[in-house]
């Protein structure tokens, strides 16, 4: 415990503000959650076009298509490009027909399935849109699978 303790009071307090910051996308998870997403995705490239993914946090056309009023991210801004993945990932909308188009959750990012400095910002937002995706937090994800190895295998391993 004294070594968390040291540890905690060693990191300055402005990388532990710069961390929480939602000043610059004003989104759901904190800025530096979508600037690491976007690096792990594009690159940190935001203008990012392939034939099947679009802007900087790699979205899928037909995704961005269903969630957004436009046919790719292009020319769109980070922040209209985070608004539209927080849309994705934890708000549902009724389409002008009248179907329920429901949220995804944000584990479909490849790069968060694999990446546990990203997966820690879902884990411990207390944000009430994120609360319902926290089912994953119990299981360590690397590579894109999910390692189900309860901690009596772990302990076992360890022996």
């Amino acid at each position: 415990m004294a070594i968390a303790l040291i540890t905690a009071l060693s990191v300055p307090a402005h990388a532990n503000a710069a961390a929480d910051s939602h000043a610059k996308y004003h989104a759901v998870l904190p800025d530096q959650y979508y600037d690491l997403l976007a690096q792990c995705e594009t690159g940190g490239n935001w203008q990012h076009s392939t034939k099947s993914y679009t802007g900087g946090l790699g979205i899928h056309r037909a995704t961005w298509r269903n969630w957004s009023d436009f046919p790719s991210a292009k020319g769109r801004s980070p922040i209209e490009q985070v608004r539209v993945a927080d849309a994705i990932a934890f708000k549902s909308y009724i389409n002008p027909d009248g179907r329920k188009v429901w949220r995804v959750g944000p584990w479909g990012w490849g790069c968060l399935k694999r990446e546990a400095n990203l997966q820690r910002f879902i884990c411990q937002s207390r944000h009430t849109l994120v609360v319902r995706w926290k089912r994953n937090c119990g299981k360590v994800h690397t590579n894109g699978n999910i390692n189900r190895r309860t901690n009596r295998q772990i302990n076992q391993h360890q022996s």
